[in-house]
């Protein structure tokens, strides 16, 4: 039986090795099983850890009976675990180097608690294996711990668990401390909400409706309609009340389909604030002398709190990213600068004039940060079709612009794993007929430029008929 659990550890070890082509549809059905049993294990070889633990002190000592039970449970759902992530793994839903060395550390775990069974087996006849039973129970809480932190990685980003240790010495502004008999309605209240939910659409970089809301007195001025933003005193003449509080499936309530609505006690602070006049120096502590406003003021401090904090964090978190892909600019040569159509903090790249030498390596240094790309402009660069496995993981690409290339159309499948491409120039390549039907696999292309390619007048007409809601034009198009 040791024998057996070794091998079985080893087997464990085998499998990064073996990619099976075609993995049965049970067996995919089992794969999706994976995050429902890898808990069972993670808990148990703690617990085993945890028991030998506490056995040095007489009073939590557990019988060796009640360890090996716990030990064959944590291997079985190991088994178990290990196989199903396996079966995940080969149906290819997941990849990229984070999967990788989550499969790696997965396979090891696995192994790690065989190995540890397969020692308390040989320890209970001869006691002198005991430290070889505990090295390897440590290994395996070693190991659980760094595969259970890509799995967490794979799922939330791979920040996930260090994204608040780089605050920890960060000293913030402090504006969270200001005493309530100091705050201001505006300033401290609406000011933090408008932040939150309405800046990322009016702000310097990108003014929806040419209507800005960093200051006081932005917010007092008309955007593109012409109606007055704030009426004093009349909340429903004033133009951010009335789009507040228009029905939820209205095309011009703010904030629109997907944004965070402004909860009800926001509006009715709002709304509060322009009944008595919308002064910026109205303070809050006038406002809680209020019957009907108390109450709302009250709720709504801790909450304005972690808005003023979430958004420090974010700029911290955005000046870090700037400064970080200036430097990867100026390595590479290329331009890099923020999206101000975005609604969210998303950059562009483009080449300089004249373009520097810029081929597959160079861009692969991008990899770090390819989410945070939404446009992305390589014209004239030395990027070919196997390049586009790489601009296939920028997931936020809106554009892309790769007129002037060495493509050959090869490798535009890649291109379909991008859920926001919109538009796509490939105008000036050696794009063919077949490569041009791939197009057809990219989920929600809009315009696609053509000119000079190879492709053929009759498979241009093909497809604006089969994709009538895309506009396949054969035009130089925009390079940026």
């Amino acid at each position: 039986m040791i024998v057996a659990l070794f091998i079985i550890g080893l087997v464990f070890l085998a499998l990064p090795f073996f990619r099976p082509v075609e993995v049965p549809f049970l067996f995919l059905f089992v794969g999706r099983l994976h995050p429902l049993i890898l808990h069972f294990p993670i808990v148990l070889i703690i617990l085993a850890l945890l028991f030998e633990i506490g056995g040095r002190f007489s009073r939590l000592k557990t019988s060796d009976s009640t360890v090996m039970v716990i030990l064959i449970a944590a291997a079985i759902s190991a088994f178990v675990s290990v196989a199903a992530g396996f079966f995940l793994f080969a149906s290819g839903d997941y990849s990229g180097n984070l999967m990788e060395r989550h499969f790696w550390a997965g396979a090891i775990t696995g192994a790690a608690i065989f190995f540890t069974l397969g020692f308390f087996y040989i320890y209970r006849v001869s006691r002198r294996f005991y430290p070889m039973y505990v090295g390897a129970l440590v290994v395996s809480n070693m190991a659980v711990a760094y595969a259970s932190h890509l799995g967490g990685s794979i799922t939330h980003g791979q920040d996930y668990l260090t994204e608040h240790l780089q605050f920890v010495m960060h000293s913030f502004d402090g504006k969270e401390e200001k005493p309530e008999s100091e705050m201001l309605v505006f300033e401290d209240m609406l000011s933090p909400v408008f932040e939150a939910k309405c800046m990322s659409c009016h702000n310097e970089q990108r003014s929806k409706g040419d209507f800005l809301m960093r200051s006081y007195g932005d917010i007092l001025k008309a955007g593109k309609s012409g109606e007055p933003s704030i009426t004093p005193g009349e909340p429903m003449k004033s133009e951010v009340f009335k789009r507040v509080t228009l029905p939820e499936d209205h095309a011009d309530r703010m904030p629109p389909e997907g944004k965070t609505p402004l909860s009800f006690a926001e509006v009715a602070l709002l709304k509060f604030w322009i009944d008595a006049g919308a002064a910026d120096s109205l303070k809050v502590v006038d406002a809680s002398k209020v019957d009907t406003m108390r109450q709302i003021v009250q709720g709504l401090l801790p909450e304005l709190a972690r808005y003023r904090r979430r958004t420090e964090m974010q700029n911290v978190k955005l000046k870090k990213l700037e400064s970080e892909l200036e430097e990867v600019a100026t390595k590479l040569d290329i331009t890099i600068r923020r999206d101000s159509l975005a609604d969210e903090n998303y950059f562009t790249i483009a080449m300089k004039f004249p373009p520097a030498p810029f081929t597959n390596d160079q861009f692969r240094e991008l990899s770090p940060y390819f989410e945070v790309f939404s446009k992305v402009s390589l014209t004239s660069s030395g990027i070919d079709d196997a390049g586009l496995y790489y601009i296939g993981q920028m997931t936020n690409v809106r554009e892309l612009y790769l007129q002037k290339t060495k493509l050959d159309g090869s490798g535009i499948i890649y291109l379909q794993n991008l859920p926001n491409l919109e538009t796509l120039n490939m105008s000036f390549t050696k794009i063919d007929d077949k490569a041009a039907l791939d197009l057809l696999k990219i989920p929600n292309l809009r315009e696609v430029y053509l000119y000079r390619t190879n492709t053929s007048m009759q498979v241009i007409e093909a497809l604006r008929k089969y994709r009538p809601n895309v506009r396949f034009l054969l035009e130089e198009g925009p390079y940026y």
